[in-house]
């Protein structure tokens, strides 16, 4: 993202883009050199720290609001998150709309101009910029809005800016929150080096919090229900039923068959009676493996039979042209069955980064054409539009999406826990998101044997998620045999 903000002014802007980028390899003066930067003006600063009393945020972008040249007493600077959740919406009348945007090549020399959306922030974020407002406020920096990079709808990702006093009730009341005297399960425990010790004492009292961790356990608590036990005896349908089933080591309980065998999407598109013979359908599962700086570097497919995976493990990166492969081979499936009659679909597991990563591509390099090595083949990069029209359409699927109606969860709907309940086992345990990162660094940075032993890991770890996503799909079709049903609704 910092790759598209602007380095040189725009045929009639008024102002120069300077910026400053915080080292974050630097820790300890990212504050002195955040300050040290709005000081000077820069109009961009990437990665600032801001730290004042008990707050300290890492943010990842300050954006000077007023057009000011160079150093003056009226320099006022937006908090600016990027962000990986939908950050607007269009609002239902004109007098609810509270953003001003701006693409992210204008940040810093175009004032944002007004649109029909609202803001929607994620907690997280919202709290980040809140924070960050707080301190710039207290330095005297502080302009009236906050603003966070991400999508609205299917477009590309903008710069939605709203008013800084919106987001600091939600900061107010997470600071009144008293604090717990005894451990409770909230998100970040995930990435906490005492999550163990901790979770040891929840699980000797049977603390709510397992079961619904954070904001969730709110009303119960209210109502004086502490622990798990309390909870099932409770008589509160699905939630004492869900308590019971945690307590008895059920990862999920079936919802029942009414609810969603019956969906379309899980049979073709067809109603479940009026569906074909399997070997009328094409059905591909695909899985997608990236890195935070680099983007993808691998697109996984199968197609019931057979794994095919389009990679990228150059040092330098092929501009795109993996993801073109991958595309160029898709629409060919889709062409071949459509021609013979039969259903297509393409089924991933939670899509939101398939989307992402998709739109990122064509954005970048729509239209590109390239050469597949070894071959006479040219493929082409698909434009924005053809993404956005593949990924709308009855061809593009979300299987979570479907384990979201069958199943009612005790803990997560991840893929590495519901794939075991349709029978599937993972070949490689211990292997996550982070780990693969580590892998693919190692895949284009290690020694020769190093590189290779690395990608074939990454390769094995990318077939079983598109395996395990056909195993969990035909699973749901059988009607999830094997889990306990959800009675009460």
């Amino acid at each position: 993202m910092f790759r598209c903000l602007p380095s040189r002014p725009r045929m009639g802007d008024k102002v120069f883009p300077t910026r400053v980028d915080i080292d974050p390899s630097e820790p300890d003066t990212a504050v002195e050199q955040t300050l040290e930067a709005l000081a000077s003006g820069a109009r961009l600063i990437t990665r600032p720290v801001l730290a004042e009393g008990p707050f300290r945020v890492e943010l990842d972008l300050l954006v000077r609001a007023d057009l000011g040249k160079g150093v003056d007493e009226f320099m006022q600077y937006t908090p600016v998150a990027i962000s990986s959740h939908s950050v607007a919406r269009r609002a239902r009348a004109t007098q609810l709309a509270d953003c001003r945007v701006a693409d992210i090549g204008a940040l810093g020399l175009a004032v944002p101009a007004p649109i029909d959306f609202r803001h929607r922030a994620a907690a997280g974020d919202a709290q980040k910029v809140a924070i960050a407002h707080v301190v710039l406020r207290k330095w005297g920096f502080a302009a009236s809005t906050v603003a966070l990079i991400g999508r609205a709808g299917p477009g590309r990702p903008r710069c939605f800016f709203f008013d800084a006093p919106s987001v600091l009730p939600g900061l107010q009341a997470a600071l009144e929150e008293p604090i717990p005297t005894e451990p409770r399960r909230i998100k970040e425990c995930q990435t906490c080096e005492f999550h163990n010790h901790c979770r040891a004492q929840l699980l000797q009292s049977q603390e709510i919090s397992l079961l619904l961790p954070g904001d969730k356990a709110r009303k119960w608590r209210e109502k004086g229900i502490e622990t798990l036990p309390q909870l099932a005896a409770s008589g509160n349908g699905e939630q004492s039923e869900l308590a019971q089933a945690w307590m008895d080591g059920q990862v999920a309980l079936r919802r029942p068959k009414k609810n969603w065998l019956e969906q379309p999407e899980l049979w073709g598109g067809s109603a479940r009676n009026a569906a074909g013979d399997l070997r009328d359908w094409v059905e591909i599962d695909v899985d997608m493996e990236a890195h935070p700086n680099r983007g993808t570097f691998l697109w996984g497919t199968f197609d019931g039979s057979r794994y095919i995976g389009f990679g990228d493990f150059s040092r330098d990166g092929d501009e795109g042209q993996h993801v073109a492969e991958f595309w160029h081979w898709l629409q060919l499936q889709k062409d071949r069955a459509l021609e013979k009659g039969k259903s297509f679909q393409v089924w991933v597991y939670a899509a939101q980064g398939e989307n992402y990563w998709l739109r990122h591509a064509a954005e970048r390099y729509g239209g590109h054409r390239y050469e597949v090595a070894g071959t006479n083949v040219k493929v082409t990069m698909p434009t924005l539009e053809e993404v956005n029209a593949f990924i709308a359409s009855e061809h593009w699927c979300d299987c979570f999406g479907l384990v979201k109606k069958a199943l009612a969860p005790t803990d997560s709907l991840g893929l590495k826990t519901v794939a075991p309940l349709a029978g599937f086992e993972f070949s490689q345990a211990g292997i996550n998101g982070k780990a693969a990162v580590e892998l693919f660094e190692q895949a284009i940075g290690g020694s020769r044997t190093t590189a290779q032993a690395a990608r074939r890991k990454l390769e094995r770890y990318n077939a079983d998620d598109c395996v395990a996503t056909s195993a969990v799909r035909a699973w749901l079709r059988r009607g999830a045999p094997g889990l306990r049903e959800l009675r009460r609704q």
